[in-house]
């Protein structure tokens, strides 16, 4: 793996390699110019000689200073776009199996955060590591020819920088890796907390996790401020050597023009030009902190990159071979032996238990797996039906258009499966059985369109008698042309009526930013730090021109002492209010993000896992860069200008006017210029992050139908888009440094006719304050969006009147957004210790209901009086932790009642694995269901909500789970699809057509 101040990134990408030439090239220039502008600048303070000079050198640096930004961030962003592209196409290439064990969300904030990350290793840490290559040995040389004396110091004194940075940076690399993790880490850990949110809610538990959420920050918190301390640490010694370098330079010129060996003229020369060869080298050091995690980044990029391609190719045919194929899993073979051969108009059903290793054969065959024993083959082109099926797309038509670009036959495809009226509603709206039929259709348009495998691992789980009939008649016709593996629980049906679904619309959710608080401890400690810079020059300079006016050595005493004080102080100052202001920004943090945990709670919105991660650190990493800046640039502006008004009030005016110009130009036209491109770049970024954690969850289901090279082909685009606004906000920010550059030049310019050094050197040190401004003015809204996404309104629910009935009068229920309700005039009325079963077609209202006994939806009228329910719903939402730890997700069991409700639910032989370590893809469906089912039951109610409970279990094993449950001597409502379920309950209710009877 390449170290070093570079890394990676020539060798992954184009843009960086250009940025190198161009970034050089403008140093070399911005060289010549500083030497001009020193020269000038000096001649107008002694002889008032110079004038045209110097204005021609203060507009070439600050049209230098505005190329290089906008190079700079041209090149960010087209290098994020290469590693980006490069890490999720080899992502996809080494397989589901291998995004899976790496992490979803860690893969994503990789590819996301951590390249965004590289946006300061280009905008900061790339030009002063070629400034400090290019302009220290330039200016040096003209300082050489014009005092030899101080050449040699700062000869001496120069390389004591890089070592000390070379040293810290050794140091500090193994943290910066740890504070990677840790930053993986947490988002991996909130995701899990994110996916048991609803079962989390149900059983009381999810307000706790609150204190989880906190302590996960607090983690991250420390990892990463031990970092910063260390990080900081380099940028602080790297300050005191420069300053007291430039210090020792400073008396010792004056020491020089005391006794008659120096001219004025030339010592300003060199007072201007000396922290010139100092501060490339202090701020590549100082920067070097911010290029860690986007090195970082990169080193992990490449890492993943440089794997070699293993994938198995595509073979032209239309056949599936499998001769004793053996899994080895869990302590155990599944499948064990088993052995089939299917071609083009055959169907071949997979029959078995439940984790008799039915999907795990499918992983085989699409090459997700590799097996422990046996051989297969499949030949052909494949189209394949998971058990979970996973969208890219926001909608099933832009899903199936993704599968097949430019398919015509999409409503056709659709309108077999029932699917027709679903195509154009966002997918995270549908309910399960709606987003089977979506699958569904998403394989049988490649079959259309020329698969010629079809792979179908229970595709009509979730689906009424009706619409599992319309689907088996589709993959029926399928087969003609596709040779057909199919594994499925169901028993075929035959009714024909039809079926219908509600018609939702996205969610709103109304969100309003609000003033975040000011890290005002930071605020004050970066005036100070500043204030102590400004003073150094003043002082620096009174030395100067009181050293030429050769009075007695002694008398200089005091102003040697506070050039040195001065000198320490800036640097101990800015390493604290550094530290400072990110731990006040990280606690604003952790405090936001548990409290956003409250308000998702009570809403139990999707986008969770962006709001937790993206927005709570795009607040954290804004709060410094656009609340301080201004505090600073005031408080140093209005120090500066009392300072001038003691010795020159003209100067004072003119001073405080420019200053004040510059103040309100810059970020006016930094605004103004980009046009909005930091709130486009900021809500862009978001769904790029969006996009790519939907894309790396939905691996499998893209793979397989050949469909991920399109998707980042989207993907592409987007981020082609991104570098768009990137380069608009940089050419605003350039406009608005080059404005700063010009106000302060404008004013030294002026301020140095009076003859006064102080007056005339003191302006160029408060361009570093005033040039934070724009990017802090561009940035105000996306601060303000991210914060308005982390504290929207989410009012507490009303609780519920308990009894121990369920009784429900003139009950109407509508989903967030929707057209109408769902269910409208319900009245229901449930006894103590009932059965009772719900049935009705996908999308009428099955699953509203139980959302309203539980408490997720609110009834629009009526009168709900509800006892305390449990819940197992379609998805398991299991946990990537032990099998112990997800059951007492329902509370603090022993073990021994942990056992017992692994066998109520079917599952002896788990009983002994409770300290099995589970990920949710690596239990079959029905093993996922039963272990859901036993956490449920564990739970203290008087209600158990089950959601098909049996979708993913063999007949003879779903007979023995439902009588068991009904000597569990609860109320027990239980959606089925199932009839011969239904028949055995005490009452059967039924939300659609009479398709049961």
């Amino acid at each position: 793996m390449k170290r070093g101040p570079l890394g990676a990134l020539p060798q992954l990408s184009k843009n960086a390699r250009s940025a190198l030439v161009g970034v050089g090239a403008l140093a070399f220039l911005n060289a010549l110019a500083l030497v001009a502008q020193a020269v000038a600048l000096a001649s107008v303070i002694t002889t008032r000689d110079g004038l045209p000079l110097l204005a021609v050198a203060i507009l070439a640096r600050a049209a230098l200073s505005w190329a290089t930004e906008s190079a700079a961030a041209r090149a960010a962003a087209g290098a994020k776009e290469e590693l980006r592209t490069q890490l999720l196409a080899k992502s996809f290439e080494r397989g589901p199996g291998w995004i899976a064990d790496r992490g979803t969300a860690e893969l994503s904030v990789l590819a996301t955060k951590g390249l965004d990350a590289l946006d300061a290793y280009f905008t900061r840490y790339l030009p002063a590591l070629v400034t400090a290559v290019i302009v220290p040995p330039l200016v040096g040389a003209w300082i050489l020819f014009t005092d030899w004396p101080s050449a040699v110091l700062i000869a001496v004194t120069v390389p004591l920088i890089p070592v000390f940075a070379a040293l810290i940076g050794w140091y500090t690399e193994k943290r910066v890796q740890k504070a990677a993790d840790v930053t993986e880490l947490l988002s991996a850990q909130l995701l899990e907390l994110l996916r048991a949110l609803p079962v989390l809610t149900v059983f009381g538990r999810a307000k706790q996790q609150a204190t989880a959420v906190r302590q996960i920050g607090e983690q991250h918190r420390k990892a990463t401020m031990g970092t910063l301390k260390i990080a900081f640490l380099s940028a602080l010694v790297l300050e005191i050597a420069a300053s007291l370098s430039v210090a020792l330079i400073a008396v010792g010129i004056g020491i020089r023009l005391v006794h008659g060996d120096l001219t004025l003229m030339t010592a300003l020369v060199v007072l201007i030009l000396a922290p010139e060869c100092y501060l490339p080298l202090r701020a590549a050091g100082a920067a070097h902190h911010a290029s860690e995690d986007g090195l970082e980044a990169v080193r992990r990029v490449a890492e993943v990159v440089e794997h070699e391609d293993k994938s198995r190719p595509r073979v032209p045919g239309g056949s599936v071979h499998v001769d004793n194929l053996r899994v080895l899993r869990r302590g155990g073979f599944a499948p064990d032996g088993i052995s089939f051969d299917v071609r083009p108009g055959e169907i071949y059903r997979l029959d078995g238990a439940s984790g008799a290793g039915k999907s795990t054969t499918f992983q085989v065959l699409l090459g997700f797996l590799e097996p422990t024993d046996g051989t297969t083959f499949v030949a052909g082109d494949i189209a394949y039906v998971p058990q979970k099926p996973a969208f890219a797309a926001a909608t099933p038509r832009a899903e199936l258009e993704l599968t097949v670009p430019g398919a015509e036959d999409i409503e056709d495809v659709a309108h077999e499966v029932v699917a027709a009226h679903l195509l154009d509603r966002q997918i995270t709206d549908l309910s399960t059985g709606e987003r089977q039929r979506v699958a569904v259709a998403r394989a049988l348009l490649r079959v259309r369109h020329g698969a010629t495998v079809l792979l179908l691992d229970e595709p009509t789980a979730h689906l009424d008698p009706v619409t599992s009939r319309k689907v088996d008649k589709a993959i029926k016709r399928a087969s003609a042309t596709a040779a057909v593996v199919l594994a499925s629980h169901r028993e075929k049906e035959a009714s024909e009526d039809e079926t219908f679904a509600r018609v939702v619309t996205e969610e709103q959710q109304q969100e309003r930013p609000k003033r975040l608080p000011i890290p005002l401890k930071g605020s004050a400690l970066g005036v100070l730090a500043t204030v102590a810079g400004i003073a150094l020059t003043a002082l620096a300079s009174h030395l100067i021109a009181r050293a030429a006016e050769m009075p007695p050595i002694l008398t200089l005493s005091v102003l040697v002492v506070g050039v040195r004080t001065f000198a320490l102080s800036k640097g101990v100052l800015r390493y604290v209010e550094r530290l400072v202001t990110h731990h006040e920004a990280f606690k604003l943090a952790t405090n936001l993000r548990a409290e956003l945990w409250l308000r998702l709670v009570r809403t139990q919105r999707r986008d969770g896992l962006q709001r937790l991660v993206e927005d709570t650190d795009t607040v954290r990493d804004l709060v410094p860069r656009v609340l301080v800046p201004p505090v600073v640039a005031i408080g140093a502006g209005i120090a500066t200008t009392i300072l001038f008004a003691f010795i020159d009030p003209a100067a004072a005016l003119t001073l405080g006017g420019l200053l004040l110009a510059a103040g309100l130009a810059a970020p006016a036209v930094a605004v103004w210029t980009e046009r909005r491109a930091s709130t486009k770049l900021a809500r862009g970024r978001r769904k790029v992050a969006r996009d790519t954690i939907d894309a790396l969850a939905a691996a499998p289901d893209l793979i397989a139908h050949d469909a991920h090279h399109r998707l980042l082909e989207q993907l592409q685009a987007e981020d082609a888009e991104l570098a768009v606004q990137t380069r608009k906000q940089a050419f605003g920010t350039g406009a608005a440094t080059a404005i700063v550059l010009l106000a302060t030049g404008a004013a030294a310019l002026a301020c140095a006719m009076t003859g006064n050094p102080v007056l005339g050197l003191v302006p160029l040190a408060l361009a570093e304050p005033l040039a934070a401004l724009p990017l802090a003015a561009q940035q105000r809204k996306a601060l303000q969006e991210a914060s308005a996404r982390l504290q929207f309104d989410a009012p507490e629910r009303p609780e519920p009147v308990r009894g121990k009935r369920i009784r429900l009068e003139n009950v109407d229920v509508r989903w967030p957004g929707a057209t109408e309700p769902t269910l409208k005039d319900l009245h229901l009325n449930i006894e103590p210790g009932m059965h009772v079963a719900i049935v009705g077609p996908s999308g009428s209202g099955k699953s509203t209901l139980f959302a309203l006994l539980l408490g997720f939806l609110q009834p629009e009228r009526g009168i709900v009086e509800l006892p305390r329910a449990t819940w197992c719903p379609q998805e398991p939402m299991l946990v990537s932790t032990t099998v112990r730890e997800n059951l007492r997700m329902s509370g603090q069991h022993d073990d021994e009642q942990l056992r017992q409700a692994l066998e109520l639910a079917c599952l002896p032989d788990w009983a002994d694995r409770l300290d099995t370590v589970i990920r949710p893809d690596q239990v079959s469906g029905g093993e996922a269901q039963r272990l859901a089912l036993a956490r449920a039951l564990l739970h203290d109610a008087d209600v158990v909500l089950l959601d098909e409970p049996t979708a993913h279990l063999d007949e003879p094993t779903a007979r023995k789970l439902l009588d068991r449950l009904r000597h569990d001597g609860r109320t027990i409502l239980h959606i089925t699809h199932r009839p011969d379920e239904a028949a055995k309950a005490d009452l059967v209710l039924d939300l659609g057509t009479p398709a049961y009877r």
